[in-house]
């Protein structure tokens, strides 16, 4: 059965590029500025993705996570190339990681089997 792990992230502040520097610092990595002052980072070591982008969305006039209407700034990593246990050992890296930014608020860690 094939695991992939997906995190979610609120951040109460909306400064986009100072919580990407913060993560980029944090984790060793570095992010893309991307479309709709949005910032990625892609296919490397650490996940597949991750992304830090605005939980309201414009276009759709809609939040993408409605529940947390106080987070205006969202981060999302994804976890699914490789084994299993790799994807959770990574997945557990970067939770652990993120843990040690202030304000940034666990919203779900979900885990889809195939």
């Amino acid at each position: 059965m094939v695991k992939k792990h997906f995190l979610t992230y609120g951040y109460p502040k909306a400064d986009k590029e100072g919580l990407s520097k913060l993560i980029s610092g944090l984790l060793g990595i570095e992010f893309e500025k991307a479309s709709g002052e949005s910032y990625s980072y892609r296919f490397g070591p650490i996940a597949e993705t991750i992304s830090v982008f605005d939980n309201y969305m414009e276009f759709d006039e809609e939040w993408s996570q409605p529940d947390f209407q106080h987070c205006p700034i969202l981060v999302t990593a994804s976890f699914t190339i490789g084994k299993n246990i790799d994807k959770q050992a990574k997945a557990e890296h970067v939770k652990n990681v993120l843990a040690l930014i202030a304000d940034l608020i666990e919203i779900k860690h979900s885990i889809y089997e195939e």
